[in-house]
Parts: C-alpha cells; structure tokens; sequence
C-alpha cells in the first residue's frame, strides 16, 4: 500500500495541473453574442439545407461531400432505391468515427489522453491497411487489371468502418491533449475487453447500411455526413487553436464551443469549395 502511495505521487509530480489562462478559465459561459452568433449561423445553414426549393435533401448533401468522395455509382449503397451521399468506403469511415466517437463518450473515455497499448494499436493499425489494400485492388479492377479478388461493397463497407473506428481511437487522445488543461492519464482503449465493447456499434451500422431498408437512408446519410464534418472540423480546430495560442487551456466544453463552430462554419464552407472545384474541373474536362 505504501509503495503505490508513492507512485501516485510520484504522478502527481510528473503530471501537474496546467497553468490557467486569462480569459479562458472563467467556468462562465462565452459570450452571449458569440453563442447566439454561431446558433444563427447554423439555423440559416440548416434551414437552407431543407427548406430551400430545388434539389432535396439529399441532392444537397451528395453535393456537399462530392469534393470529398468520388460518389462511383456501383460503388455505393441505395438504401430505399435512393444512393447515399457517400460511397460504402467512405460511409463506413465516418460512420464508425461518428459512432465509436459516441461510445467513448457515452462510456466515460471522452476525454483520455492515453493512446491504446502497443498491441491494441498494432492491431488497429493493421485494420486500416485492410482497407488500403481493399482500395488498391478495388482500384487495380477499375482499371482493367489484375487484382486479387472480386470487390464488394460489404467489403468496402467493413474495412471503411474499422478504419473509422482506428481513426476514433487513435485520433481523440492527442485531440484531448491538445484542448484540456488537466491531464487525463486513461487510455481510450486500455485493453482487449474494451475494444471489443465498441464493436456492437460497428455491427450495428454495418447491418443497418447492409439491409438498405427505406427506414435508415436520411439516418444513415446525415450521421455519416456528420462524422465527416467532424474529422474536418478537428482539423480545422487544431489550426484555430494554434493560431490563437489557445493550446491546453481549456476546463469546460462550453469554453470549446466557440472555437469548435468556427471550425465547423470553416469545414462546411470546405467542403462546398471543393465540390465547385471538382464540378469545374469536370466540365473542364468536358465530363
């Protein structure tokens, strides 16, 4: 008892508790102006996704992530006869982050700061070349070529989603180190038993997406929408956050807020360019 005494001090030491900085520390809420800003922005955005006349919900969303996705028509689900906006790769990618990020969450991990051990990682890590190896072949038959094995979508669908979920688990414990001020010294995964409780989700969305049923095409379609706005929006949050100084000093979500729906305002207005980029350099080409 003694001795783990001492090692939990020793910890102590080793880890201590972050400077506060000014303006940031406050436990208030931001602003009401930027909170009610950002709350605007989003409900113009949202009731121009829906409400607009012209193209359906749909159209719109398969517009919005067309920069992103080569939306190949074999190479896609039709849930209710209507194609999702992303192909069954990219569906499975965002779909698992968005849910193994939600388990996380949902189970305590959402702030760890610890990456999985060695083997866990290994392990994911093989995963995603699964799905590198499962593009390239997909690839070698487009073109005509010799490949390995006959593509499927339920294969693309099956490594897009261990992939998402690889990327959840290894992407939010540098992210938390980055926004937190206190340091938390859980791994995401800690072990062989917590990784497979973030399987049930996976399966979940596999045989959701699988099934095709009329039921799942808006779920399905706007929750792997939304897990591709939050890898971009991450992205753009780190850049915001070192642009501002802002690294390791937060203690509430709230005080992330602000930043966050930059980032999100920022990914959105991405993505729109790169599809009028992708849509000129079509018509360009005379395609």
């Amino acid at each position: 008892m003694l001795g783990e005494d001492l090692q939990k001090q020793a910890a102590r030491k080793v880890l201590p508790r972050r400077e506060p900085t000014p303006g940031i520390d406050n436990p208030h809420i931001p602003s009401p102006w930027i909170i009610a800003g950002l709350g605007s922005a989003y409900l113009l955005l949202l009731a121009a996704l829906v409400f607009l006349p012209g193209a359906s919900l749909l159209d719109r969303l398969r517009w919005l992530v067309s920069g992103i996705c080569a939306q190949l028509p074999t190479h896609s689900f039709y849930p209710g006869n209507e194609r999702l906006p992303l192909c069954a790769r990219n569906t499975g990618i965002y779909l698992g982050f968005f849910v193994t990020l939600l388990t996380l969450c949902a189970t305590g991990r959402g702030r760890t700061q610890r990456l999985p051990p060695w083997p866990i990682t290994i392990f994911l890590l093989v995963g995603v070349m699964a799905m590198v190896v499962d593009g390239f072949n997909s690839f070698l038959l487009d073109l005509g070529l010799a490949h390995l094995y006959q593509p499927h979508n339920l294969l693309r669908l099956a490594t897009g989603l261990v992939t998402g979920l690889a990327l959840a688990v290894l992407a939010l414990p540098p992210l938390n180190y980055l926004f937190w001020r206190e340091y938390n010294d859980k791994r995401s995964v800690s072990s062989w038993l917590a990784l497979l409780l973030l399987l049930p989700g996976l399966f979940l969305s596999f045989f959701t997406v699988a099934s095709q049923n009329a039921l799942v095409l808006y779920p399905i379609a706007l929750v792997s929408t939304a897990g591709l706005l939050a890898v971009i929006s991450s992205v753009n949050l780190i850049v915001i956050l070192a642009l501002s100084k802002r690294e390791q000093v937060f203690a509430y979500y709230h005080q992330l807020l602000p930043f966050f729906g930059l980032a999100l305002l920022l990914g959105i207005g991405e993505l729109l360019v790169l599809a009028q980029l992708k849509y000129s350099l079509l018509q360009a080409l005379g395609m």
